[in-house]
């Protein structure tokens, strides 16, 4: 097994790491992150030396090695002796983890974890849905109905406010369950969301109508209808998946120019 490429192969800007807001130690385990995520060090490849990486980040041994043991943790690298740092097989990378999510956001999508992704949740919150409207205390209709309000209030401009109440909508559905293992997901849901929304602010082009869709969905949860419930957000994460395929689609063929690029040069 080859090398990968040292770091200083395909330079890009960095910010600095007062600059991003971030600590040295946060802002090499984003940027390797990145990396290897979007394949530039694919599955199985083996990183740069310490040194390289050191000399690389500018950065001492100890912030380098702070970093790799957050990708290590994340399921993204492990450390062999005499064989160096080696990428894991993608199927060991923790996806769904907060901070791998954010980092996800930020390159070009994975087509793969997208579909993935909108398949998971129509399984998981259709359920969580039915249940709700079995189980949900006043105080758990109370936690929906005001996320819903706030979406309604929210600009369309204002990311931050509709990604947080669109959050807390979803989050208290699947507490109000009432079932551990929905309750559990819920942090899980919200950072899968937040990527959801970063890749799909730009492209969204219905959000009067997945506004009307959590409208559907709350109503029914509180009239008690279960099946109602169920069928609306089935019906909801239809709606909100078109802009996520939307932008899948792009990136494939994106990339499949790309490839075709390469093979006639």
């Amino acid at each position: 097994m080859e090398s990968a490429p040292a770091a200083a192969a395909q330079p890009r800007q960095e910010p600095a790491a007062e600059a991003s807001g971030l600590s040295l130690k946060d802002r090499i385990a984003r940027d390797l992150g990145q990396r290897i995520l979007s394949g530039f060090y694919p599955p199985l490849a083996v990183l740069p030396t310490e040194a390289e990486l050191c000399a690389h980040y500018a950065a001492s041994r100890t912030a380098l090695r702070d970093a790799l043991m957050t990708l290590s943790a994340k399921g993204l690298i492990e450390a062999r002796k005499r064989a160096g740092t080696r990428v894991r097989p993608s199927a060991d990378w923790n996806r769904l983890d907060a901070q791998v999510l954010e980092w996800m956001g930020e390159i070009e999508p994975d087509l793969d974890f997208v579909r993935g992704l909108i398949e998971a949740r129509l399984v998981i919150e259709p359920a969580a849905a039915r249940l709700a409207a079995r189980m949900a205390s006043s105080g758990d209709l109370a936690v929906i109905e005001a996320a819903y309000e706030a979406m309604c209030a929210a600009p369309e401009n204002d990311l931050a406010a509709c990604l947080d109440a669109d959050v807390r909508f979803h989050s208290g559905i699947l507490r109000a369950s009432r079932n551990p293992v929905f309750a559990n997901l819920a942090n899980m849901l919200a950072a899968a969301l937040s990527f959801s929304f970063r890749l799909t602010t730009s492209a969204t082009e219905n959000y009067q109508r997945t506004l009307s869709a959590h409208g559907g969905v709350l109503e029914a949860i509180r009239m008690r209808r279960e099946n109602d419930a169920q069928r609306q957000m089935s019906a909801l994460i239809d709606i909100a998946s078109l802009d996520l395929l939307a932008v899948a689609d792009k990136a494939g063929l994106k990339e499949r120019r790309s490839a075709d690029r390469k093979r006639t040069r």
